[in-house]
């Protein structure tokens, strides 16, 4: 059988052919185009996508500058730690690297895992951790994960100074008293380094055409001398022993310059656990505790006399026997005392007596003579913190305002007022702004900044200075700062017995501050002091709760300052 098929080949449209050439036409001009357009536009975008793809820009934190004493002995330091960071984005089982992480660092490992679950290039997983720990993290090798070596504030002495020091936080950014003050100073400026990581984000190499270094923080240089203020911080505290006040502030300062030697108050705190400690240990009471002065004050009433010549050194003042009525109301003296001359009045800290010296100045003069000797305004200390005081202006004042300013009563005032005030005295009448920083350094001991005396204004005459140095000095011969004698050399100072004011604003009968405020020696004074106790008990005079404390702080600062003896005068026992 023959089987024919009548099977017709037809040609393909040759319309299909030119259409699918066109299609590839069309396609491979596209891509011609977009690679075009990629490399012509698109070139730095994509560029930096790849870059970033292989680079980790890491912040290089500057090492914060030291806090120096007078005579560079490190106060505020720094020391070596690690901190462990993590790269997210190159992470694969981010779960089980959490857990690790958690098992070594002593952490929540949900909170780790949360950290790690951001699209991020760098996070904190924690910072500035033990030796150990950032030991372990290295011997893990975990993809993403590496430590950076950053420093972390240490403060050799823990609590000393701790209200002038003050403290910094994790980032080093300061918190408290000279930490904060100069804190753009001492924080420095970041630097960053740039790092060629692989494809598991393993550092292979640095870049270094692309780093900048940090610029580490300046240094501060202070006025105080470490070890006299181990001597204002030991006989502080043994007066609280001893006495039990709820708090003090002690300042010592060179009469002359107006530098800080020494800043204590009580209480205070351990600067490399200061997360524990509160609100009221922190306070820097020096500058910031307003206070009634109480008898201490009576150094401007006797000055503004001297110096306004309304009476002489040896004038008589009847004290009334202890009580007077003035204003209708009653003053009362400790003892009681007949005709005094005036440099007697202020020896045995007459209230009566010193009252009736004011009453020849009147108020405008008094007040006058307060503004002149610093109180009322900051005294320009470099600390955070400082508060101006309390003087109500003349037009204010009651009918017994001239009763209770001339004594210390009706005025609030700070301990570093009242030091500054007693310099004035000693160092022949000229009101200084009291300095804490000598100078600012870099890390290579160049000068940056300094910080000169300065001198604000003549408060007395020197002729004035002399006889009220006179009269303080029989207050700590023969008169109510006897404990204040310091042995081998003179001294020359005032007794201060303050009442507490109430919450109702009256005057408490049970709760006072004692207060003693000197120099010494008396002709060429190398230290002046200021000693504030707050409530003490059970017993509250100036004279036997600050004045030892008076002379225990001098007698020890001037042997080690190496000054002459100049009086064999022998201290009287506590």
């Amino acid at each position: 059988m023959n089987l024919r098929f009548n099977y017709r080949y037809k040609k393909p449209a040759k319309g299909r052919y030119f259409f699918i050439f066109l299609l590839f036409i069309f396609f491979f001009a596209f891509l011609i185009i977009r690679l075009f357009y990629l490399q012509l536009f698109e070139h730095a975008r994509y560029t930096e996508i790849a870059k970033n793809n292989r680079n980790v820009v890491i912040n290089l934190p500057p090492k914060r500058g030291l806090i120096l004493d007078r005579n560079l002995e490190k106060l505020a330091m720094n020391v070596p730690k690690y901190s462990v960071y993590a790269v997210p984005r190159c992470m694969k089982d981010k779960a089980e690297t959490a857990g690790c992480l958690a098992a070594i660092l002593n952490k929540n490992k949900d909170e780790i895992l949360e950290k790690l679950s951001k699209d991020k290039l760098f996070v904190w997983i924690d910072r500035k951790v033990s030796d150990d720990k950032a030991d372990a993290i290295k011997e893990r090798r975990l993809v993403g994960v590496d430590v950076i070596s950053e420093s972390e504030r240490s403060y050799p002495n823990n609590s000393l100074l701790a209200h002038v020091l003050g403290f910094a936080d994790i980032d080093n950014n300061g918190l408290e008293g000279l930490e904060k003050y100069y804190d753009k100073e001492l924080r420095g400026i970041a630097g960053y380094k740039s790092i060629l990581v692989d494809a598991k984000r393993r550092q292979v190499s640095s870049l270094d055409e692309d780093s900048l270094p940090p610029r580490n923080g300046y240094n501060l240089v202070l006025t105080i001398d470490e070890n006299i203020q181990h001597i204002a911080e030991k006989a502080m505290m043994s007066s609280i022993e001893t006495y039990h006040a709820k708090s003090a502030s002690v300042v010592i300062m060179d009469p002359y310059t107006g530098g800080i030697l020494a800043l204590s108050n009580y209480p205070t705190y351990n600067l490399n656990d200061f997360a524990s400690s509160t609100l009221e240990e922190r306070r820097d009471r020096a500058v910031t505790d307003l206070f009634e002065p109480g008898s201490s004050f009576k150094i401007v009433t006797a000055s503004a006399a001297l110096e306004e010549k309304v009476a002489t050194l040896e004038d008589e003042f009847f004290c009334e026997n202890g009580k007077y009525v003035i204003a209708g109301k009653i003053l009362h003296d400790a003892h009681p005392y007949g005709l005094l001359k005036f440099k007697n009045v202020i020896e045995v800290s007459s209230n009566i007596g010193t009252v009736k010296i004011a009453q020849r100045l009147g108020p405008d003069r008094m007040y006058k003579y307060i503004k002149l000797f610093g109180f009322n305004k900051k005294t320009g200390i470099n600390l955070p913190g400082e508060v101006t005081g309390i003087l109500r202006p003349t037009s204010i004042w009651s009918k017994t305002s001239m009763t209770a300013l001339p004594i210390g009563q009706e005025v609030g005032v700070t301990a570093i007022q009242l030091v500054g005030a007693i310099a004035a005295v000693g160092n022949g009448g000229v009101l200084l702004e009291p300095r804490i920083v000598d100078k600012i350094i870099d890390e290579k001991g160049a000068l940056i900044k300094e910080f000169k005396p300065k001198g604000v204004r003549r408060v007395i005459s020197p002729e004035t200075c002399a006889k009220i140095k006179g009269v303080l000095k029989m207050v700590v011969d023969t008169g109510t700062g006897q404990r204040a004698a310091v042995l081998g050399y003179s001294a020359a100072g005032k007794t201060g017995t303050g009442q507490r004011v109430e919450a109702d604003g009256s005057y408490s009968h049970s709760k006072f501050n004692a207060l003693f405020i000197g120099f010494a020696p008396v002709e060429n004074p190398k230290i002046a002091i200021a000693i504030v106790c707050v409530e003490p008990c059970p017993y509250y005079y100036g004279g036997t709760v600050a004045a030892p404390v008076f002379s225990e702080i001098a007698t020890n600062t001037l042997r080690y300052l190496y000054v002459s003896p100049d009086s064999p005068k022998k201290v009287k026992k506590r």
